[in-house]
């Protein structure tokens, strides 16, 4: 049975695909199998697996589509659903889906009105199912910013549960996306970031691994 963690964020743009892939090849390297689903229409995570010439990416299995209610189903140790940026049907059914959803989120209004949108839908959605937890992790900062600090308490305030890790702005993200390929041995500083979050992601999911 899959652990299912779920990319989520209404507002596009906030790095859900860089974090889905580069996760994913963390658990790969860490010695788990690991499936992915994309379920954003322009597809980016399934390209950028198809067309990767990376050792570790190209141990990801791409799922064309998963049935309401069988994503834990697989044989594989994860599935990593990339979702798309809007608030359907089948974004309801993912999240509840799920045993961990994380929704990236930069350090903009808009941003955190999406990453909000992800909370509320999930509690109107599950009809007194039992909820996955979700990981809002702030992507793509300026860790000297003052904002930032400010951000992060906000959303601490507001009962969100926030990652110790937070994902620096770097040009090698646009790198690797642009040559299919993760950031893995690309940069050494982003790839301890991506390890100690995926580390935080296992943790959320200790009971279940």
């Amino acid at each position: 049975m899959a652990k299912v963690i779920t990319f989520a964020n209404v507002k596009g743009g906030s790095g859900k695909s860089t974090l889905c892939i580069n996760m994913a090849a963390i658990l790969i390297r860490a010695g788990y199998s690991v499936a992915l689903v994309d379920a954003d229409q322009q597809k980016c995570s399934q390209d950028w697996i198809a067309e990767t010439k990376d050792k570790l990416l190209s141990k990801v299995k791409i799922i064309d589509q998963v049935e309401v209610g069988s994503a834990k189903d697989f044989d594989f140790d994860f599935l990593m659903i990339d979702t798309q940026g809007s608030l359907t049907k089948e974004m309801a059914q993912f999240l509840l889906q799920s045993s961990l959803i994380i929704t990236p989120c930069r350090v903009s209004r808009d941003d955190l009105v999406g990453q909000g949108w992800i909370e509320v839908f999930l509690k109107q959605s599950g009809q007194g199912e039992l909820k996955p937890p979700i990981l809002t992790v702030l992507n793509g900062v300026n860790k000297r910013s003052s904002i930032l600090a400010h951000v992060i308490e906000q959303l601490k305030d507001d009962g969100i549960q926030v990652a110790n890790t937070c994902i620096s702005q770097r040009v090698c993200f646009a790198e690797t996306n642009v040559n299919k390929i993760s950031v893995i041995g690309y940069n050494k500083t982003a790839t301890n970031e991506l390890v100690d979050l995926t580390n935080e992601a296992l943790n959320l999911l200790k009971d279940e691994v």
